[in-house]
Order: C-alpha cells, then structure tokens, then sequence
C-alpha cells in the first residue's frame, strides 16, 4: 500500500510540470524532477513525458530527453551517460531488467529500447498472463541508432555504431559497424577511409 501511495505521488508530482511550454518548462521541471532520481544532472526534460520508477534512473549531465519519451525503471535500473540524447517519442523502458547507456548516444524518434520480453510458452494460459523475462541492454558511448528502431533484451551495441532505420537489433553490434534491418545485420564498418588513409573522396 506505502509503496502505491508513493507511486501515485510521484506521478501527480510529475505531471504537475510535463505540460509546461519552453524554456520555462524546462527549467521548472529539471528543479522539481532532480529530487525524484537516483541521480540527476543537468539534464533537459522535454514535455509530456512519462516517467515511472524514478528511484532507479540515473541521468548524467547533458542528457536530453524530447518530447513524448517513455522512461521506465520500476524495479530495474536505467542509466544514461553524459550528453546522451533521445528524441521524440522515445520508449525506454528497463522495467525488471538493466538499460545502460553511454556518453554521446544518439536515439532517434519512434525508436523503441525495451529490457523485457513476454513469456509465452503456455498455450493455455493467456500470454499477458504469463509474465516477462528479464535482460540487459548496453549501448556503448558514441552510438546512433536512428528512427523507430527496436532493441531486444540481451543486446551489446559497441561504441560508435550506428543503427539504420527501422532496424531491429536482436544480437550484438561491433563497435563501429553500421547496421540495418530485420532482424538488424552487418552491413559495413564506420572509419575504412581514415584506417586506410585514403580520403572519402578519392
């Protein structure tokens, strides 16, 4: 019941400033947000936003989060590093399990990060009855992962990646390897231009 009541007070107190427009918005709700995070820096709340499970966000400074984002930790943990970056309409959602991600990260709208996966072995139990299944996401620093793109539980993105839109990353992504599609494969490696010393023009 305590733990309820301070659910629905945190989500009073949320809404209290989602709406407000501009820099004032911004400014009111990074004042009266702070308190509620496990950590929080200097970071740029859009409006409208949902949040849920606060006590287990950590968010660095520069971190900017757009209009419309889904942020979730209600008993798993989400930590967003310094200047990492969602746009609009996020979701993130670490529910049961763990989402970290790195300095500089670039997320781009309609893209969806989620730690959670249905059970759905039974057939005869409904499937929103049998519950999730937990895991780990990590996005290394220097990532981009472009519009309405999907990231599955158990993933390792490695730093300086970038994710085409409307990928779906089930398995892990190399550092500096572009990826796309679905399910998301290989499709080049960022930086053979400088490795090789030829200039892109050439």
């Amino acid at each position: 019941m305590r733990a309820r009541l301070a659910a629905l007070a945190e989500e009073l107190w949320l809404f209290l400033f989602a709406w407000i427009p501009t820099v004032i918005g911004v400014g009111a709700r990074l004042v009266a947000w702070r308190p509620l995070f496990r950590h929080c820096g200097r970071a740029r709340f859009g409006q409208s936003l949902t949040l849920q499970g606060c006590r287990n966000i950590s968010l660095a400074d520069g971190v900017r989060i757009g209009k419309g984002c889904h942020l979730y930790a209600r008993t798993g943990a989400l930590e967003m590093d310094e200047n990492a970056a969602l746009n609009v309409n996020v979701v993130v959602d670490a529910d049961g399990g763990h989402i970290r991600m790195g300095a500089h990260v670039t997320v781009g709208p309609g893209t969806v990060i989620r730690a959670a996966n249905h059970n759905f072995d039974r057939t005869d139990v409904p499937i929103m009855f049998q519950g999730h299944e937990y895991g780990e996401i990590t996005i290394e620093d220097d990532v981009w992962i472009a519009a309405n793109c999907t990231v599955t539980p158990g993933v390792r993105i490695g730093r300086g990646a970038v994710v085409g839109a409307g990928a779906v990353v089930t398995k892990d992504v190399e550092p500096y390897t572009v990826v796309g599609g679905v399910p998301a494969r290989p499709l080049r490696k960022r930086g053979v231009h400088e490795r090789a010393g030829t200039p892109p023009d050439a």
